[in-house]
């Protein structure tokens, strides 16, 4: 990746808008940890629109950043206010929960025999057969 105007304008753009979401007052009736979730999640779609780096490591950066600011972004007073809560552990456990499901592994496994195809030119040999 060379670092254009374009590509740094790019790599800004998201953070940006983050920044900026940060700053407008939360609506009235929605929890604060609501509206800065909210602003990560707008940046993160920023950043997959304009892809200054790949999808996917836009998303586990987005995971990173919610799990690093769990006291901002998903928690709130009273639970961080319990002494029995443990705001890392269940930060960690939200952060990670994605990768427990059969069907996100499911699709991972398809797309990796997908590549496996297309890489190795094992479709087209099965393709002389039929």
């Amino acid at each position: 990746m060379s670092l254009s105007k374009d590509n740094i304008w790019k790599l800004l753009a998201p953070l940006v808008v983050m920044g900026v979401m940060l700053l407008i007052p939360v609506p009235d009736g929605m929890p604060p940890q609501a509206w800065h979730y909210f602003a990560v999640f707008v940046a993160m779609i920023v950043g997959m629109i304009l892809e200054p780096i790949p999808a996917t490591a836009i998303s586990f950066i987005a995971v990173t950043i919610c799990v690093i600011g769990s006291n901002y972004l998903l928690f709130d007073a009273s639970e961080l206010a319990d002494p029995a809560f443990k705001a890392s552990k269940q930060a960690l456990k939200w952060g990670l929960a994605g990768f427990s499901s059969t069907t996100v592994w499911l699709v991972f496994g398809a797309f990796i025999f997908a590549l496996g195809y297309e890489v190795t030119g094992l479709g087209a040999a099965l393709r002389c057969f039929w």
